[in-house]
């Protein structure tokens, strides 16, 4: 029986934002994982330790061929040996323009996002500057002198949500929430940049294919949002409060392993490229049931879990373990309102609390979703089960840590 691996096919590839938590390892992906070959790109992981032992990604997943360059506000973080690096802005149609000629993408991947709390800034970035994107790339804003046949783009599940109600199986179905629904302006954003990214496919002069991605809960390692402060809270707490519950823990909710989420973009920019071939040899077009060009598409680890048992997982992990009977449940309905005062209270300081309505409801939530249309279109499948993608994540933390405890004699 043969064990030879898959190969996926991609030409010249420009990640945007491939110095970024997912734009990076998208980028190891693409490059069959210098981070597993490479001494200077090796990700720290606890040695000995059996609970931190798991299958190299570079046997599991399919090999790639593509020549990789990366454009980034800033590139000197998390660079990989084999890729070319460029810096720019990527509202800029100028500076876009200069990295198009140099590179000549026949496929962009869009992980650039920005997180700010400048709505005005927030809307550049992630609308107007992925539309500046869009038209550079499919040939509207100038001649860099190639052809973009694939353009990817990060978009988000939150974009149907609205921050508060349970979401149970959702599929892409369900309508984009805007407006005064949408309680969170990032998602806002992400939804007007998906619906831009949708509208334009096929219509640029280069008649270029566009489909939008909608990953759920993304973790692992590098993970410089949710799972850094999951484990610095995990380490630093006091047991008391570790015991702390916020709900019953009866909410199903989706995180899903960013390596699972960096293989659903490969497999995107491989199936826009055989659907463009497939046009421009005439055999005609896919059936609307096998469309992935002009779709989005709903990522997840297929795994759904309740939240607190992710939570205490990883805790246990940093040998931070609480065990169920040690669990102080509290009430959604009585910790909302002290969320709140909190927020006030802070909010007259110029700070943020750590415990707000919004955290509140976002630990008692039932929100997961389906990606069924993923896996009968693209092809995905999660190759990280959700166990070894939390022992990965915790463990690039840990041991990142302890380098860095040693760097400073502590």
């Amino acid at each position: 029986m043969s064990t030879k691996r898959p190969a996926i096919e991609l030409g010249t590839v420009l990640v945007v934002g491939g110095c970024g938590f997912l734009g990076s390892h998208i980028v190891d992906q693409l490059l069959n994982f210098p981070s597993e070959t490479d001494p200077s790109a090796a990700l720290p992981k606890p040695e000995g330790d059996a609970r931190f032992d798991y299958p190299k990604l570079g046997d599991r997943f399919p090999r790639c061929i593509a020549k990789v360059a990366v454009a980034d506000v800033r590139t000197t973080n998390n660079r990989l040996p084999g890729a070319e690096y460029y810096e720019g802005d990527l509202t800029s149609t100028e500076a876009m323009l200069s990295i198009f000629r140099k590179v000549k993408p026949s496929v962009v991947i869009h992980t650039a996002s920005a997180i700010l709390t400048d709505k005005k800034l927030l809307y550049q970035v992630n609308v107007e500057g992925t539309r500046n994107l869009l038209e550079v790339a499919g040939g509207a804003r100038g001649d860099w002198g190639g052809k973009c046949r694939a353009f990817v783009y990060t978009s988000s599940a939150s974009v149907v949500h609205d921050t508060q109600s349970d979401l149970i199986h959702v599929d892409e179905d369900w309508p984009l929430v805007r407006g005064k629904l949408q309680q969170e302006y990032y998602s806002e954003t992400k939804a007007d940049a998906e619906e831009i990214v949708l509208k334009y496919n096929r219509t640029s002069p280069s008649a270029m294919l566009t489909c939008s991605l909608r990953p759920s809960g993304i973790f692992g390692e590098k993970d410089g949002q949710f799972m850094v402060r999951l484990l610095d809270h995990g380490l630093n707490a006091s047991d008391s409060v570790l015991k702390m519950q916020l709900g019953e823990n009866n909410n199903l909710f989706d995180f899903t392993y960013v390596g699972n989420v960096a293989y659903s973009h490969t497999l995107a920019a491989y199936s826009l490229l055989a659907c463009h071939a497939r046009l421009e040899s005439g055999k005609g077009d896919l059936l609307d049931y096998e469309k992935v060009d002009g779709e989005a598409f709903l990522i997840t680890n297929d795994q759904p879990v309740y939240f607190w048992d992710f939570t205490r997982a990883s805790w246990a992990l940093a040998n931070r373990v609480i065990e169920p009977h040690q669990v102080w449940a509290l009430p959604e309905w009585l910790l909302g309102p002290i969320g709140g005062v909190a927020e006030t209270v802070m909010g007259l300081l110029g700070k943020t609390p750590k415990m707000t309505r919004r955290t509140v409801r976002y630990s008692c939530m039932t929100r997961y979703y389906s990606c069924n249309k993923a896996k009968e279109r693209l092809g995905y499948r999660p190759i990280v089960p959700l166990e070894e993608g939390v022992a990965r994540g915790v463990g690039y933390f840990l041991e990142r840590w302890r380098l860095e405890g040693e760097k400073k004699g502590l």
